[in-house]
């Protein structure tokens, strides 16, 4: 009789076990894609990885973060190459997640951001800001070098102007601190006076889930925006 019983119950005790390890990870990371996806108004659902360490931990609903990444998607009126959300450990209710059939997360996912900018992406964001004609931009390790005219004397001519771009209270912004002409650096006297008009401001504004950009880098060939998400909820239903 015991042996009957064994029979029965060790192999449904290995499946109440396996199972949440089994189906878990991959309901849950497809709730935050169709959440994420759905948010955004992306074409395409972003890629999804959520990790456990160790393994295991995954059946008490403990994950030790994830990543996100998503192609060609738009984000504060920017469209990013790439844009990838790096996942703080965060919990789930497993049994909850099991019973109702949907991912109940115990709270708010949150992370890190990284939005790559293209080149072709920052200069169609310097033309829309500038007052200036903008001939070129070239983004390089050490800033971006934007190519342009000024007047002066009655005379227009080229000159290239280079700065950093920065954050300030939710905008992109571009500072010129210097100024070449004919490959010449032009005195900071006149530079001050040419440079006027070649700043400019750009609104990153509808992000979502909370998100506060932080930093930017130039690098070369494009720029790196970064930043905190603070909460992405939960609650895609499978087929709903």
């Amino acid at each position: 009789m015991r042996s009957v019983i064994a029979a029965v119950l060790v192999p449904a005790v290995v499946i109440f076990l396996i199972g949440p390890y089994t189906f878990l990870p991959s309901l849950l990371e497809y709730a935050v894609a169709r959440d994420v996806k759905s948010r955004l108004g992306a074409e395409e659902q972003p890629d999804v990885e959520l990790k456990s360490d160790p393994p295991l931990r995954m059946l008490a609903g403990e994950f030790s973060g994830g990543r996100i990444v998503m192609k060609n998607t738009e984000l504060g009126n920017v469209t990013a190459k790439k844009t990838r959300i790096d996942l703080e450990p965060f919990d789930v209710n497993v049994w909850a997640t099991m019973r109702e059939g949907r991912v109940v997360d115990r709270e708010p996912l949150s992370g890190d951001l990284r939005v790559d900018v293209t080149e072709a992406e920052v200069s169609r964001l310097v033309k829309a800001g500038s007052e200036i004609p903008i001939m070129g931009v070239d983004v390089q390790d050490d800033g971006v070098l934007v190519r342009t005219e000024v007047s002066a004397l009655g005379t227009r001519f080229p000159v290239s102007v280079e700065g950093d771009p920065i954050l300030r209270d939710g905008r992109l912004v571009f500072e010129p601190q210097g100024l070449t002409a004919a490959g010449i650096e032009v005195p900071d006297d006149l530079a001050a006076k040419l440079l006027a008009g070649t700043a400019f401001e750009y609104p990153l504004d509808r992000l979502p889930y909370q998100t506060k950009m932080t930093g930017v880098e130039a690098e070369d060939g494009w720029i790196t925006l970064s930043g905190k998400v603070p909460s992405i909820p939960l609650g895609a239903y499978p087929g709903g």
